[in-house]
């Protein structure tokens, strides 16, 4: 067996979304109006679990990946933020907890790696379980046309140089992709490129398939699994979801 994507993709998540912040004040709206504990599916090193647990929240973050959990325990330690956040290794699709959530958050693009119907309802249906009454989930997708304007060639892309703070070493990224419109689907293989000091480079390859989600079938699903989609946003200020918006983000609730 090969490794886990996720377990690779590890040493460099925090880099890959350093640049991600325009949606901590979104949550911090959400977060400030759950009348109980948060849960955040998919939740990686935690990028979303420190702003919102030094808020004064308490938190679980649920992830498959252990390497993902170590770094986000790692710094839940370091930012003594420890005390206010349960993390638990398990699959999405298939948890149980024993509280219930005012609010259940698949944060960014989380949502895509779920790539069938079947695997989207049983992390729906998971969810109603844990919702108290009048509790909301949110789900946070890039735009349904998004996939339109994506290079399925197979051809390499430059995404991005970057510096690592944790070691001073320059990092590169490239991608290559494919689209099977039959499926939602895009194929992407991401080559990190870490340049040591001696001028070697270690690289690190990850491969994924990410499913992308329409807004008629994103409000289906949701009420499928006996939620109520109360809005459907286009950004992180509230706007609403139409043509050119740069997200797509489903609030439902129980």
């Amino acid at each position: 067996m090969g490794t886990d994507p996720y377990t690779l993709l590890a040493r460099f998540y925090d880099l890959e979304h350093a640049p991600l912040r325009a949606d901590i004040p979104f949550y911090r709206t959400l977060a400030a109006q759950a009348g109980g504990p948060i849960l955040e599916l998919g939740c990686g090193t935690g990028r979303l679990l420190l702003p919102l647990a030094r808020d004064g929240h308490t938190l679980v973050g649920l992830d498959r990946n252990r390497a993902m959990l170590a770094l986000a325990r790692q710094k839940l330690h370091q930012a003594g933020l420890a005390h206010r956040v349960s993390l638990i290794q398990a699959d999405m699709r298939a948890f149980a907890l024993a509280r219930p959530f005012g609010l259940v958050i698949l944060a960014y693009n989380t949502w895509m790696h779920l790539l069938t119907t079947e695997a989207q309802m049983a992390v729906l249906t998971a969810v109603r379980r844990h919702l108290q009454p009048g509790g909301r989930l949110v789900i946070d997708l890039p735009p349904a046309d998004e996939m339109a304007h994506q290079d399925g060639s197979g051809v390499w892309m430059h995404q991005w140089q970057r510096t690592d703070p944790a070691t001073s070493h320059q990092v590169l990224k490239r991608t290559a992709s494919r689209l099977n419109w039959a499926r939602q689907q895009q194929e992407v293989l991401a080559v990190y490129e870490e340049i040591l000091p001696n001028g070697a480079v270690r690289q690190a390859a990850v491969s994924m398939t990410l499913r992308y989600t329409f807004p008629a079938e994103l409000r289906l699903l949701v009420e499928r699994a006996g939620l109520t989609l109360e809005g459907l946003y286009g950004d992180y200020g509230w706007g609403p979801y139409e043509e050119g918006s740069p997200r797509m983000i489903g609030i439902g609730v129980r």
